[in-house]
């Protein structure tokens, strides 16, 4: 049943009386005792508590009673009390009847107390007023640890005591060790965020030291450009370093004895081109006339260079000779002889 504005006046007047005639029962019962007592001691004596006492209609009683030597009574507060809803994590909102103050009180009041990273939605110092709205989110941090790999650095050093293209592993790398350290936000059980707080080597990596050659070859050639000195690949397709550096592209490679030959100044080769350094005889079966070639031997110690098919001879019926190298003098020739070579096809 709803009481009238009348009746709930009248209520809280009646238990405001109440209360005062509870307290200077009190209040006369400790001025008795400390009136016994003031031969023993001069001390002023506290007798009040705060106890805040809720009214209907949200109205608080607080009291702050103290009694001195001569029984002199304090004052007795009214305040005003509200309801507030308040949410703790994952919860529910549930309501709660505080005093009208802050919302540090309204929390204190409410049985709440706050973590060492718990956030609320609203400032602690703001004024709380009927149907107030304040959130708190438990936080916490949760560190975790992992053990990874610090990859090695390589470190190229040059040399001349290798020749140009040549590497050389000087020093071997070791992967080193670290121990990586992660925080986990958590906000009301859920992890929001993870992040690296720290990070401690605890075994360095050592870095791996390649030489790399500086040393120019010097080359017995007769060919028009004279480059590379170092096979990457045999058989099929495949690439060649020059001297300088450069990558040269083949399509194939052949393998075989190379003989050489020479003309006399003016003659014709088989496509109609002078015999010129660079110029090869070669089976057209096998290399097709006009092909772009590279020419070296194996091993590095010898090189023709970029050559050209512009010729055939005998040689293709009698022997197993997969080139003739044209060279502008008899001597070069026999100075040549007959050795392996590799017969790179250009793409």
């Amino acid at each position: 049943m709803k009481m009238t504005e009348n009746q709930t006046s009248a209520l809280k007047i009646t238990t405001l009386l109440i209360v005062v005639v509870i307290m200077w029962t009190s209040v006369f019962s400790v001025s008795a005792k400390a009136i016994s007592d003031e031969n023993s001691t001069n001390t002023e004596t506290q007798v009040s508590e705060e106890n805040p006492i809720v009214l209907p209609d949200g109205d608080t009683l607080t009291t702050n009673t103290t009694e001195n030597e001569i029984g002199e009574v304090g004052n007795i507060d009214i305040v005003e009390g509200v309801t507030v809803d308040i949410k703790v994590g994952k919860g529910n909102y549930k309501s709660y009847e505080v005093p009208q103050s802050t919302v540090e009180d309204a929390l204190e009041h409410a049985n709440i107390e706050l973590g060492e990273y718990d956030t609320v939605n609203k400032s602690l110092k703001a004024q709380v007023e009927n149907n107030t709205k304040i959130k708190v989110n438990r936080v916490k941090y949760k560190n975790s640890t992992k053990t990874k790999k610090v990859k090695f650095k390589t470190i190229k050093k040059k040399t001349s005591s290798l020749y140009v293209g040549q590497q050389k592993v000087q020093k071997k790398g070791k992967n080193g060790k670290k121990k990586v350290t992660y925080t986990s936000k958590i906000v009301n059980g859920e992890v929001k965020k993870t992040f690296i707080s720290k990070t401690k080597i605890t075994k360095k990596s050592k870095n791996k030291v390649v030489l790399v050659g500086t040393k120019r070859r010097n080359y017995t050639t007769f060919g028009s450009n004279p480059t590379s000195f170092k096979t990457k690949s045999k058989g099929g397709a495949g690439t060649i370093t020059d001297c300088n550096g450069n990558k040269i592209a083949y399509t194939k490679v052949i393998s075989g004895p190379a003989t050489a030959y020479t003309a006399h100044s003016g003659a014709r080769t088989s496509v109609g081109d002078s015999v010129h350094i660079g110029g090869v005889a070669v089976n057209p079966r096998v290399i097709p006339y006009g092909s772009k070639l590279y020419i070296e031997s194996p091993d590095g110690s010898f090189v023709y260079g970029y050559a050209v098919a512009n010729d055939t001879g005998g040689f293709i019926y009698t022997s197993n000779t997969v080139v003739d190298l044209y060279y502008p003098s008899y001597s070069a020739c026999v100075n040549f002889g007959r050795r392996p070579v590799n017969v790179y096809v250009l793409a």
